[in-house]
């Protein structure tokens, strides 16, 4: 049951993320605005699913054999993308638009795919 609480925990680095992108969309301006909002929506979103799936596990018992399996698989692949994002946006020294430049010049082409549709699978 170790990924239940992997899933409480990831829900709250993505909301730590989330805080983030909020700050930085509010400091960029609205030229960033659909940029900013389209990853900070998916972020929030695997928040909530995260927690949704922590509260409801309980409830779908005949169900847990899989959920498991897919949470070995989901959570080790949403901590590193959390990690390696805090790295940037979570980093005083730098103003708000290098941080921006910085998280999508290195992690927007990880594994083929934008940070907005990694979080989106």
């Amino acid at each position: 049951m170790e990924e239940l609480s992997g899933c409480w925990t990831e829900a709250h680095r993505c909301d730590r993320v989330a805080n983030e992108l909020l700050r930085i969309r509010t400091t960029l301006g609205i030229e960033f605005h659909d940029q900013v909002s389209g990853l900070l929506n998916e972020v929030e979103m695997t928040s909530r699913l995260l927690r949704d799936l922590y509260d409801l596990f309980s409830i779908y018992g005949s169900r847990i054999p899989v959920i498991l399996y897919y949470l070995t698989v989901v959570l080790p692949c949403i901590q590193k993308t959390t990690r390696d994002m805090l790295i940037y946006v979570d980093h005083d020294s730098l103003p708000a638009l290098s941080q921006w430049n910085l998280l999508n010049e290195r992690l927007g082409d990880q594994g083929g795919m934008d940070l907005v549709a990694r979080f989106v699978m």
